[in-house]
């Protein structure tokens, strides 16, 4: 449990402090990339993390810092294996192991470590359905980094051989006390969530609620217990990210207060942020992991 109750005289001291929590993340990356370069075995790396982690980032960074080690590197969505969805299915399932298409994953792998050239494919999450591929060969230094929240998944990891991969855990990995109110680690993570559901899938908050116990029950079952047995975790809580989300939390978001859940949702963040101080998102580096939740300036 971290407390915090920072308060701040101008925006110079909140640059530094927001600088300070950048820091502190990606010398946790820079650490892991350093290790994993040292293993000439290593070919495959599977990222994974509850949702609203900041796996997406984290593969970045990491992708840049491999190549510091002269590692190529790329970055495969585990998103992109995903089955097309089935027309009229009450409830997408995006978390669970059946909603990736297994045989054809377990196929790209084989030909990769066969030295044969494989067709990743491309998921559309517009229509719900399979795309396109793209041809890729597996060069003589070149690490794959597999992210998406099934990454770590035993469905996922019999593909791999355990010699030929390293694992990495991302979440939220502290709570937090603030300004006199309780913020767990999944807590932080809804209310990503819950932004950037509404600012980039057009979800309003009744969605997200909606779809959350089932998120949460996933975590429950698959991924918080196979992230214990990672090679690495990192953790990508932003101290200062309590601050910005106020204003997105409660100003930039529509909700029908007609609606019992957006109104019980509303209810309970306006009293918890109620004595945060608001701290501006343009203070916030473009390349941030929390950048992921909230966009661009």
């Amino acid at each position: 449990m971290i407390n915090y109750e920072k308060f701040f005289n101008n925006e110079a001291e909140m640059k530094d402090f927001i600088l300070l929590c950048e820091d502190n993340y990606k010398a946790q990356i820079i650490d892991t990339a350093e290790k994993i370069s040292s293993d000439k075995n290593i070919r495959f790396i599977m990222l994974s993390g509850p949702s609203c982690s900041g796996k997406t980032t984290t593969a970045a960074i990491l992708f840049k810092e491999l190549a510091k080690y002269g590692k190529q590197a790329e970055v495969v969505s585990i998103d992109d294996f995903y089955r097309d969805r089935i027309k009229d299915e009450p409830k997408p399932d995006f978390e669970s192991a059946a909603a990736i298409d297994l045989e054809y994953f377990g196929k790209c792998v084989a030909e990769l470590t066969g030295g044969r050239e494989a067709q990743l494919p491309t998921f559309d999450f517009s229509t719900e359905t399979r795309s396109g591929y793209h041809p890729h060969r597996l060069a003589e230094n070149e690490i794959i980094v597999f992210e998406g929240i099934q990454a770590m998944y035993p469905e996922i990891l019999c593909h791999i051989p355990n010699e030929k991969r390293k694992t990495i855990y991302i979440s939220v990995s502290e709570d937090v006390m603030a300004y006199g109110h309780y913020f767990s680690g999944r807590d932080i993570r809804f209310v990503r969530r819950l932004v950037r559901d509404y600012k980039f899938r057009s979800s309003s908050p009744a969605r997200t609620i909606g779809l959350w116990d089932d998120v949460v029950a996933n975590e429950e079952k698959v991924i918080i217990p196979e992230g214990k047995k990672a090679d690495f975790v990192i953790n990508s809580l932003m101290l200062y990210e309590i601050n910005v989300m106020k204003n997105y939390i409660l100003e930039s978001i529509n909700y029908d207060l007609c609606n019992k859940d957006e109104f019980r949702i509303f209810e309970e963040l306006k009293q918890r942020y109620e004595n945060v101080p608001e701290m501006p998102s343009h203070l916030i580096p473009g390349d941030s992991v929390f950048r992921e939740f909230i966009g661009k300036e």
